[in-house]
């Protein structure tokens, strides 16, 4: 029995007469893919600031960095290598760690072509800078730095091979290197100097006296010269990839033994080392035993972690697979993928596979799965590039034309036995997916406070500590003591002042909140990050599996007859009463305006449009050929009513099934052929198709999109008069609305439909109804985005998709709250002599009024809503402050690209936020790894870059997330002052006891740092979080801020003081005898040791209580049961010790006690009244706010809220504004844009208008 798809040809061919050719060219299908705001952005790229004479790579661009020639100096050389050996290796150890300087010590400045070595200088914001010492490489074809190059991240010796070929093309011609000069043209040279920085090759320019960027053939290449590209032959081929390096995405993995050495080589664990060897010499080995375990524990965990996240990136990454080329003379040659080159040109497979290389299509047709770049799971659609020669390629542009690497080729079609053609045109780390690993692989540096200040509160302490070591030296050396016992007790000094156990006591506060992480389901890669989310105040959310639930539902369908809205339809599948009955419009619409199409017999395409067509209940078929020969045939794909609904149908009507089957013409079974389709346009905001029933004479034109761009086509009199209220209550209620549109053509024959304009197609349309389509957010999103804001954290959407479902989300989770209201911002294009504007639109009004200065300023507070197009236009024509008041300001981001969703990131950062980024998408990437802490809700790409995972696919863990980084960093601010404390603590009591020629005993330092300090750390940080709500402030993250240091210089007056006391008590009485050294016979027992050891020891477990602090960060001191422990068996044995200890106990810790008992008493109760001041000094200060230096973006926000004129705006109903294009300018009021940042109000003045200068 013939299929229905052979039925619909037979009754075709009987009212179409055509001739089987290709149809014309047609030149509406080649629109571009988005309207540009503000002309070309690369002209308009803002100019970064340049030192006179100094060299630069990528000058001008947003990753230019300085760069300095060197070549060596045997002088210096020797000289270094002198002083090397001099310090007993201690300056190599030094330069290890600052490698700049290396450079410097044993090379000297050189111009660039002079140069042997380069020092690349990277600077972010003004604020950091990073230095990368790199070879030159001088590259020939057989030389070894040529496989160097091409082996940089390679472990086999698969070029080896290549060597054997190039040997046997020398017998005949000597091989020559090749780059791209532009225009498609390759440059053949002997040889070239290189430079690789950060993953990307510079090569030198003789005519320029510059390095430049290796460009592929994605840069300064006319679509033309694509076209005429013809392959490689396999020499080409090697000699390319001498240059280009192999076509892999390689992320290095050291050996556990590499990743050891460098971990032991921190200047932590170096100290720690040079402790051991001074605790081993003063025979204190039972502490420096257990330093020496607990800091290899530490070690072991950050080189095991390192190396797992290596691996895991690794094999995230690297993958390799066979393709095929064609060869310059037609021949078709299969090869590995690592093996490609820009030039080549590769025959794509028809059933598909894994893009490796970045390539542009060059004819027929493809369908590719982008969700690796986009986080979109739908297929894209991909068309061959169009040759003209005056367009240049540009990968963004031409976008529709190019396939990216790691995207997945679902499937190729073509003309049937002709093959796919595509050019490649970026390899290796230069590709998409290249750029992608790159930004995780070298972030920006991410600025974390109490990182920073524990670095430089170390440094403090260590000057300290060199006071205290030349006081040490000169003491002692004034009293005679040896030469020896000198200098150790001197560096003694230093690993007092300096705490060697700090390292792995702060490791193990950070291991216990990974563990009650791990338990909430959130796994950490990076466990310092855990501590940097703890000051987490902004958190940007991915939106679609992030807060919403993946895809689209079809929640409702709003017919249109005669003008007005009939009853909204809820149930579905969509059925027709009878077989006979005429199918309506808006049903056929929905059957046939999609771009679904069949893959291995399955309806693959937009989600969106396949819940739309399943609701229908209808099925598609295509050609019965191959699907890989579905190109440009004259064949239409058919959709029609699933044959079950027909034989009920019919026999609810009592006709004959064999009549239905045979009879195709008498019964009119509703089959509707798609003939022509108009690809969705961003920039145009809709699709529509061409399509012809089977039993009617004429085409129809059915065309689905944004409500205000459909209406905008549609006939006056077919739009309802409630349309706008109607559609703005279903975008308030978070659904997202489609219009669907049609009209007859008054045109039968098929060739003429080809060759109709889409302008032509589309125009005088009949409205035919809505869809309304619902994003169901997860069910925890909407709770826990208010807990965030109650808890006064900036919550921040940011999203690929649209602008209209973008806001309507945000208004149903509560990103955006009920009293703000939503301005979009969009730039205006600057005409000829006139600045760019920034206008901002009303996205709540209904109406069309312009309202009351009282109105807007009755509103509580007004947000911003940005599309990716506006916000690259904004930073392409350089407003500082227009973006630093959108960033501060904004609460939807929508249409973000990937790069995108970094820079905003970063602008936050720069604005002073602790970012944190959630999303679940490849596209994410880049975002989690800029932010301050990424947490990533799926297990693929993103789970990489981030370094935090959850296990489930829920918002809610940023909470539980928050609650235990904040409560670890009050832990780690508690226990660095804690080991500070009594660092200095015991530093005081040492200097003390050195006036009285005295010590701390062995036995004594033993029972403060092993017993008490040792126990206290590890037992320190487990407890949990506070289990209520989150407080309204972060913690403080900067140890240097008025509060800590308060806290801290106070304690230790107060502890000094009570020391001091206690000495002066004990020399009071009168049986007090002073310490003489010699006649005890190296014992350190003396009345002044009791005193400050008495002292001493009740304060180090009074500062361990006063610092563990509690709410609303923590539970309550009581809650850890591990520490209370310690603190009361503490407290127990130092009163034991100090009152009546065992004579054994006596004699094993050296003390002399006081004849009389009183004294004793006076001790402990010196200790007592220590402590009680200590719990409330604590206690007032922590309830004094004192002022701290305020976040730049908290200035801009005041400032803002002062300014009555801001936003400037104009109300205008939602259906007015575009989602991605600008309005005309006079549908809004607007800002003027002037360079470095000044912006003025037409025509009134804002209140940050400064002084006009040269306009953009």
């Amino acid at each position: 029995m013939p299929n229905s798809f052979q039925r619909f040809q037979q009754n075709a061919y009987n009212r179409l007469s055509f001739t089987k050719k290709s149809p014309p060219k047609n030149t509406a299908a080649t629109l571009a893919q988005e309207e540009k705001l503000l002309g070309d952005v690369e002209a308009q790229r803002k100019n970064c600031v340049q030192k006179e004479g100094v060299d630069y790579l990528n000058p001008g661009q947003d990753d230019q960095m300085e760069i300095y020639g060197y070549t060596r100096c045997w002088l210096r050389t020797i000289l270094c290598w002198l002083s090397i050996a001099l310090t007993a290796g201690l300056l190599r150890l030094v330069l290890h760690w600052m490698p700049k300087y290396f450079l410097i010590f044993t090379h000297k400045p050189c111009p660039l072509n002079e140069a042997t070595k380069v020092l690349v200088v990277e600077e972010y914001q003004e604020k950091y800078k990073n230095y990368h010492v790199k070879r030159v490489k001088i590259i020939s074809s057989v030389n070894e730095e040529a496989k160097d190059n091409e082996e940089e991240q390679r472990t086999d010796d698969s070029c080896l091979d290549d060597v054997q070929v190039l040997t046997e093309f020398n017998k005949d011609d000597e091989p020559k290197l090749s780059y791209h000069v532009g225009g498609g043209v390759f440059q053949d040279v002997d040889r070239l100097k290189m430079i690789s920085v950060k993953k990307r090759h510079y090569i030198w320019q003789q005519g320029n006296k510059s390095f430049e960027t290796l460009r592929g053939l994605d840069r300064d290449v006319l679509t033309v010269d694509l076209h005429q590209q013809t392959g490689l032959t396999k020499q080409q081929q090697i000699m390319r990839r001498r240059v280009y390096g192999g076509n892999e995405i390689i992320v290095p993995v050291r050996s556990i033994f590499a990743l050891l050495f460098l971990e032991v080589l921190n200047p932590f664990y170096v100290f720690q080392f040079f402790s051991f060897v001074l605790w081993f010499l003063d025979e204190y080995v039972l502490y420096a035993m257990a330093i020496l375990i607990m800091s290899m524990g530490g070690c072991a965990v950050t080189v095991f972690q390192t190396r797992k996240n290596q691996l895991n990136l690794h094999s995230t990454v690297n993958t390799r697979d066979m393709a095929i080329v064609r060869r310059q003379g037609g021949e078709d040659e299969k090869i590995s993928t690592e093996e490609l080159v820009p030039g080549d040109i590769l025959v794509l497979p028809p059933h598909g596979c894994v893009l490796h290389c970045d390539a542009v299509l060059l004819n027929g047709t493809c369908i590719v799965n982008e969700s690796m770049l986009t986080g979109e799971s739908e297929p894209v659609p991909k068309t061959p590039l169009p040759s003209s020669p005056n367009l240049y390629y540009d990968s963004k542009e031409h976008a529709r034309h190019t396939l990216f690497c790691g995207t997945r080729l679902l499937q190729t079609r073509f003309y049937a036995g002709e093959p796919v053609l595509a050019v490649v045109v970026r390899t290796g780390f230069f590709t998409s997916k290249g750029n992608l690993v790159r930004s995780m692989m070298y972030p920006p540096p991410v600025d974390f406070h109490f990182e920073r200040d524990s670095y430089r509160f170390v440094m403090l302490l260590a000057a300290i500590s060199f006071i205290g070591f030349l006081y040490t030296v000169v003491v002692k050396h004034y009293r005679g003591i040896g030469t020896v016992e000198l200098v150790v007790d001197a560096l003694d000094l230093i690993t007092i002042v300096v705490p060697p156990a700090l390292p792995a006591a702060m490791t193990v506060g950070r291991m216990y909140a990974q563990s009650r992480l791990k338990k909430e389901n959130v796994f950490c890669i990076s466990p310092r990050t855990i501590n940097v989310a703890g000051s987490i105040d902004s958190i940007c959310f991915d939106k679609t599996g992030t807060l919403t639930e993946e895809g689209l539902d079809l929640w409702g369908v709003l017919p249109t007859i005669d003008g007005a809205f009939a009853t909204t339809i809820r149930e579905f599948p969509l059925k027709s009463d009878s077989v006979s009955a005429r199918i309506d419009d808006l049903t056929m619409a929905m059957a046939s305006a999609h771009s679904l199409t069949l893959i291995d017999s399955r309806l693959s395409g937009d989600p969106l449009d396949l819940k739309m067509f399943e609701s229908t209940g209808w099925i598609l078929e295509e050609p019965a050929i191959d699907d890989s020969s579905k190109y440009d045939t004259m064949f239409p794909t058919v959709v029609q009513p699933p044959r079950p609904d027909l034989l009920m149908s019919a026999q609810h009507a009592e006709i004959e099934v064999d009549s239905i089957l045979d009879c195709y013409e008498q019964f009119q079974i509703p089959q509707v052929g798609i003939f022509r389709q108009f690809p969705f346009s961003s920039s145009l905001q809709r699709m529509c198709v061409v399509v012809r029933a089977l039993w009617e004479n004429e085409f129809r034109v059915f065309c689905k999109g944004a409500p205000e761009a459909v209406i905008s086509l549609c006939k006056p009199d077919s739009v309802p008069k409630d349309f706008h209220p109607i559609l703005q209550s279903h975008t308030r209620q978070g659904l997202r609305v489609l219009a669907v549109a049609g009209k007859r053509l008054k045109v039968s024959a098929y060739h003429r439909i080809h060759r109709l304009s889409r302008e032509d197609v589309e125009a005088e349309l009949t409205l035919l109804g809505l869809l309304v389509m619902e994003n169901r957010l997860k069910k925890d999103s909407a709770r826990v985005i208010c807990g965030l804001r109650e808890a006064n954290i900036k919550c921040i959407m940011v999203t690929g998709d649209n602008m209209l479902t973008a806001l309507s989300v945000a208004r149903d989770c509560g990103l955006v709250s009920s009293n703000e209201r939503v301005a979009a911002v969009h730039v205006e294009e600057a005409s000829e002599g006139q600045p760019h504007r920034v206008c901002y639109t009303d996205c709540d009004r209904v109406d069309v009024n312009t309202p009351s200065i009282e109105e807007i300023n009755h509103a509580s507070k007004w947000v911003l809503a940005v599309s990716g197009q506006t916000w690259q236009a904004l930073k392409s024509i350089e407003s500082p402050i227009t973006v630093a008041q959108i960033a501060s300001r904004g609460a939807v981001f929508a249409r973000m690209s990937p790069e995108h969703k970094q820079q905003l990131v970063q602008e936050l950062q720069a604005l002073g936020y602790c970012v944190g980024m959630v999303g679940d998408g490849a596209n994410d990437c880049g975002a989690l790894k800029a932010a301050h802490a990424g947490i990533s809700l799926s297990d693929a790409e993103s789970s990489v870059a981030s370094p935090f995972t959850s296990k489930e696919a829920s918002v809610e863990c940023v909470q539980r997330l928050l609650r235990e980084s904040r409560a670890a960093l009050v832990t780690s601010f508690g226990l660095f002052k804690y080991m500070a404390a009594y660092s200095l603590t015991q530093f005081v009591s040492v200097m003390l006891l050195y006036e009285f020629d005295s010590n701390l005993s062995d036995a004594q330092f033993l029972y403060i740092d092993l017993f008490l300090i040792t126990l206290v750390a590890f037992f320190f940080g487990r407890l949990g979080s506070h289990p209520g709500p989150l407080a309204k402030r972060p913690p403080s993250s900067s140890l240097f801020s008025l509060a800590p240091v308060t806290s801290l210089i106070s304690q230790l007056v107060l502890g000094t003081v009570a020391q001091i006391l206690a000495v002066l008590l004990i020399t009071s009485y009168s049986w007090y005898t002073p310490f003489n050294p010699e006649n005890e016979e190296g014992s350190m027992a003396c009345y002044e040791n009791y005193a400050i050891f008495s002292v001493s020891a009740f304060q180090y477990l009074v500062l361990a209580a006063v610092f563990s602090r509690g709410s609303p960060y923590r539970e309550p001191l009581w809650a850890n049961k591990g520490m209370m422990v310690i603190l009361i068996l503490g407290t127990l044995l130092t009163v034991l010790l100090v009152l009546i200890p065992p004579l054994w106990l006596e004699t094993f810790v050296e003390f002399r006690l006081p004849p009389e008992f009183p004294p004793r008493l006076f001790i402990v109760a010196l200790a007592t009244v220590q402590a009680v001041l200590s719990f409330v000094l604590e206690a007032v200060l922590m309830r004094i706010h004192f002022k701290e230096r305020h976040p730049r973006h908290l200035d801009i926000n005041k400032q803002l809220a002062q300014d009555p004129s801001w936003p400037p705006i104009k109300a205008e109903p939602l259906h007015r504004v575009p989602s991605e294009t600008p309005e005309t300018p006079n549908a809004k009021m607007s800002v003027v844009l002037h360079r470095n940042g000044e912006v003025a109000l037409d025509p009134a003045k804002l209140v940050l208008h400064h002084t006009p200068k040269r306009v953009i």
